[in-house]
């Protein structure tokens, strides 16, 4: 007579429902393995993340300048009369600093009076007000005034316009000058925008 499987039946069923117990849920071990895993490439993701957004700002503000310098020639030929792109300081964004120094703000208006400062009865042409903390721009001018025959003077020859990461070192590494820009201006007022640890043409 073959024995029946009946007795062994609710031994198999409490095995199946522990291991779908088992399966459906995690142990507090696996949970904190899983944070820690987490918590790390999270940590080594941000740093290349800031950088990122540090070279998109630097390539933005870049474009930005080379598009004013070629602005201010424009409306100089245009207009017959200088155009002048300033350096201004965050907190008095309406008046030329005089020097050369941080261009994160800078203002270019037409300069009917030829003084080289912005005043009454000078038309703004494009101004830039807004202050990134990814990034610095610094230039030994702290101006360019365009002519109507689209030459460009300065307080310095050939303009140079350096755009770094905000808080890089003196001796960057090569990340760092890889995200450099330098925006050259010469006296004809042709601009470019070329890598860092290039020179300007």
């Amino acid at each position: 007579m073959k024995p029946t499987p009946v007795a062994h039946r609710p031994v198999a069923r409490r095995i199946r429902c522990a291991a779908r117990v088992r399966v459906g849920g995690a142990t507090l071990i696996e949970l904190l393995v899983a944070m820690a895993i987490v918590g790390i490439l999270a940590a080594l993701s941000v740093p290349s993340f800031l950088r990122l957004l540090a070279g998109h700002a630097i390539a933005a503000q870049a474009e930005e300048l080379q598009d004013a310098v070629r602005m201010g020639r424009n409306e100089a030929m245009k207009r017959a009369g200088p155009v002048v792109l300033c350096r201004t300081e965050p907190d008095n964004r309406g008046r030329c600093a005089g020097n050369g120094g941080s261009w994160q703000t800078w203002l270019l208006f037409t300069d009917l009076g030829r003084t080289g400062t912005f005043m009454a009865g000078d038309a703004i042409v494009r101004q830039h007000v807004e202050v990134s903390r990814r990034m610095t721009v610094a230039s030994n001018a702290a101006s360019i005034r365009f002519e109507s025959t689209g030459i460009a003077h300065s307080d310095v020859d050939s303009p140079v316009f350096t755009l770094s990461r905000a808080g890089a070192a003196a001796d960057m590494s090569d990340s760092d000058r890889a995200l450099q820009r330098l925006v050259c201006v010469n006296a004809r007022g042709d601009v470019a925008v070329i890598a860092g640890g290039a020179t300007c043409p």
